[in-house]
C-alpha cells in the first residue's frame, strides 16, 4: 500500500508538472480544442487568430433562392468584429482542456455589413407579394379567384445562416398572408349570387312597375375590398337609371335658383325641389327583395337642385362690378356668328370664390359639330381660314373685365400681330389644345358673367359684391421696333414643289408692357402685375409646297385649315 501511495503521489506531481508545462506552452494563446467558424485556433495567439478570421470575410458564399444562385464574398453581407471574436476565442475553454482536450465552438461577433442593402434587395426581388382572393362577375356568373400566399426574404435569419461555417446557404423566406382570404371571398360570392339569382319586381304604391332583370342587377353590383373582407353592394344610381323611366309621371324635376339682372342690380329667383327616385332607398329595397320575396317597394324622395336659393344668396351676387366692350372691327358674318356663340356659352357662368375660370374649359372645343363656322386665325404673320375664328375677340373682352376689377390673371398670351381695335397691350389669344386664358376669383363672393352683343360689339359684365378695390394701370411706350422681313412656311396642302409669296401689311412689330397695381378698400396694395406683349411685324411670307426646303427658319401650316 505504501508503494502504491508513493506511486500515486509521483504521478500526481507529474500531472501537475505537465499541466504547468502546458499552461506555460498555451500562455497568451487559445486553449486546445477551441474552434471559431470551424477553424481550430487552439494554440494560436491573438495575431494568428485575427489573420485567420479576416480571411473568412473574403470567402465566396453561394446563396440559393428562387431557382437562382448568387455567389458573393461573405463580407458583402456579414461584417465580423474580428477583435471581439478573437477575445472570445482566447477566453474560451477551461484549464482542464490543457490536460484533457475538448472541443469548444466560439460564437463569432457579427452584424450586417454596411453595404448589404444592394445584395439583400436583389435577393428580396425573388420573393412575391401576396394576392388577395377576388370576386368578379361575368354577366350573372359570380367567379371567385383564390388567394395566393406571398413570401418575403427573412433578412435576420439569412444573416444568422451566413454567420455559420458553411459556403452554401438557402435564402430563408417568411410566409405572407393575403389581406382577403378564400373564406372571405366565398362569403362575398354567396351574397352576390343571392342578389343576381332571379329578377326583382318594382312596386310603387301597390302597383307593379316592371322588374329589374338579373343582368341589370349584376351591372349595378360591385364587390370591393374593405380591410380583410369584401363588401358587396348595389349602385343605387345605376339602378335608378333603369327604374326612373318607369316612374316618369310621378317624378318632378328640381329647378335651380337663378340670377336675374335688372340694370346694375341682381336678384335671385328661388329654387324649387323636385321628387325623384332615391338611389340609396332603391338599393336597400332591391337588396332586401333579393333575400326574400323578390319585390322591391320603391319610394320617391325629395330631390334638391344643384343651386338652391340659400346657396345662390350666399354667393353674394348683388350688383354690377365692371363691364367691358370690344369692337368687332372688320368681321365676316361667320366670325360674328362664332363670337355670339361663344358669348352664349359663357353667359350665366358663375365663378365661386377661390375658383379658377378657364376659357377653354367653359367654351369647349370650337368644332363644326358644336355649331362653329369657318373664320380666321393668325399663324406666324399669316391670316388663315379656321373653324371657330373670332375666339380671341371673346378672350380679349374677358381679359379686360378681369383686369379692371383686379383679379389675378393666371394665363394670358398676346396675339402675334398687333390688332388696333383692341386696347394696346391688353389683348388675349387662345386656341384649343394651345394657349388658354385663365383668371382666379379671389374675391370673398361669387362672380356672375353676363353677355350682350351686336354685330359690331361684344360686352361682358361681371356682377358680385363690390369690395371697392382700386386698379391703377399704366401702358409703357412701344419699344424694340422691328421692320418686316421675309418669313417662310411649308403648306402640306399646296401643290408639290410650289412656292408663292403672301404679302403682309408691312406694319412694324414692337414690344409693349402694361403695369397694373391693385389696392384694397383701405389702400393696401394687393398685387402688382406686368403684362408684357411682343408683336411681330406683318411681314410677307413665302409659302412652299411639299418637296421644297425654305432657305431659312420656317413654320409648318396645319394640314387642313
Amino acid at each position: 500500500m505504501k508503494r502504491v501511495a508513493v506511486l500515486l503521489a509521483v504521478l500526481g506531481v507529474a500531472a501537475i508538472g505537465a499541466a504547468v508545462a502546458r499552461g506555460l506552452q498555451f500562455r497568451g494563446a487559445a486553449k486546445p480544442g477551441v474552434h471559431v467558424l470551424g477553424i481550430d485556433v487552439g494554440g494560436d495567439n491573438r495575431g494568428q487568430i485575427e489573420r485567420e478570421l479576416r480571411g473568412w470575410g473574403n470567402q465566396q458564399v453561394t446563396i440559393r433562392t428562387g431557382g437562382h444562385s448568387y455567389r458573393v464574398p461573405r463580407g458583402w453581407l456579414v461584417s465580423m468584429n474580428v477583435g471581439a471574436t478573437t477575445s472570445r476565442a482566447l477566453a474560451a475553454g477551461s484549464e482542464i482542456a490543457l490536460v484533457v482536450p475538448s472541443r469548444v465552438d466560439v460564437v463569432p461577433v457579427v452584424g450586417r455589413a454596411t453595404h448589404a442593402g444592394n445584395v439583400l434587395d436583389a435577393l428580396a426581388r425573388t420573393g412575391r407579394a401576396p394576392v388577395s382572393a377576388t370576386v368578379t362577375l361575368k354577366g350573372t356568373t359570380v367567379v371567385v379567384t383564390p388567394a395566393q400566399d406571398g413570401q418575403q426574404l427573412d433578412n435576420a435569419s439569412l444573416l444568422r445562416r451566413l454567420s455559420r461555417d458553411t459556403t452554401v446557404v438557402n435564402a430563408p423566406f417568411k410566409r405572407l398572408r393575403p389581406a382577403i382570404s378564400d373564406a372571405a371571398a366565398q362569403a362575398a360570392a354567396t351574397e352576390a349570387r343571392a342578389l343576381v339569382a332571379q329578377p326583382v319586381q318594382i312596386d310603387y304604391h301597390g302597383a307593379r312597375r316592371g322588374s329589374l332583370s338579373s343582368v341589370q342587377i349584376a351591372r349595378a353590383l360591385s364587390v370591393d375590398a374593405h380591410g380583410n373582407r369584401l363588401a358587396v353592394k348595389l349602385d343605387g344610381d345605376a339602378l335608378a337609371k333603369v327604374v326612373r323611366p318607369r316612374l316618369g309621371k310621378w317624378i318632378q324635376r328640381a329647378h335651380n335658383a337663378h340670377f336675374v339682372v335688372s340694370g346694375a342690380s341682381v336678384s335671385v329667383t328661388p329654387s324649387r325641389p323636385g321628387r325623384d327616385v332615391d338611389p340609396a332607398q332603391l338599393a336597400s329595397a332591391v337588396t332586401a327583395a333579393a333575400k326574400a320575396g323578390h319585390v322591391a317597394r320603391v319610394e320617391l324622395g325629395a330631390r334638391q337642385p344643384d343651386l338652391t336659393t340659400a346657396k345662390a344668396n350666399a354667393l353674394g351676387i348683388r350688383e354690377k362690378l365692371t363691364s367691358f366692350t370690344t369692337e368687332m372691327g372688320v368681321s365676316s358674318s361667320n366670325r360674328i356668328h362664332n363670337v355670339h356663340l361663344m358669348a352664349d356659352y359663357i353667359d350665366g357662368t358663375v365663378i365661386q370664390p377661390g375658383e379658377v375660370f378657364s376659357f377653354n374649359d367653359v367654351v369647349g372645343p370650337r368644332t363644326s359639330q358644336r355649331g362653329f363656322l369657318e373664320g380666321q386665325m393668325i399663324i406666324g404673320s399669316l391670316v388663315l381660314p379656321s373653324i371657330g375664328g373670332g375666339v380671341c375677340q371673346t378672350a380679349t373682352t374677358l381679359f379686360n373685365d378681369a383686369f379692371e376689377i383686379g383679379l389675378p390673371i393666371l394665363e394670358r398670351t398676346n396675339h402675334n400681330l398687333y390688332l388696333s381695335h383692341y386696347p394696346l397691350g391688353r389683348d388675349a389669344t387662345v386656341s384649343w389644345g394651345g394657349p388658354d386664358f385663365k383668371f382666379k376669383n379671389d374675391l370673398k363672393h361669387g362672380i356672375l358673367i353676363k353677355t350682350s352683343y351686336t354685330d359690331s360689339t361684344l360686352t361682358f359684365t361681371f356682377y358680385g359684391t363690390n369690395e371697392h378695390r382700386r386698379v391703377v394701370a399704366q401702358t409703357s411706350p412701344q419699344t424694340k421696333w422691328t421692320g418686316p422681313s421675309m418669313n417662310y412656311a411649308i403648306d402640306p396642302n399646296a401643290p408639290r414643289g410650289s412656292a408663292k409669296v403672301v404679302k403682309g401689311t408691312g406694319e412694324k412689330g414692337f414690344d409693349v408692357s402694361v403695369d397694373r397695381t391693385v389696392y384694397d378698400a383701405n389702400g393696401k396694395e394687393l398685387r402688382h402685375d406686368t403684362f408684357k406683349s411682343h408683336y411681330i411685324p406683318d411681314s410677307p411670307t413665302t409659302v412652299y409646297g411639299p418637296g421644297r426646303t425654305p432657305p431659312g427658319p420656317y413654320i409648318v401650316l396645319p394640314s387642313k385649315f
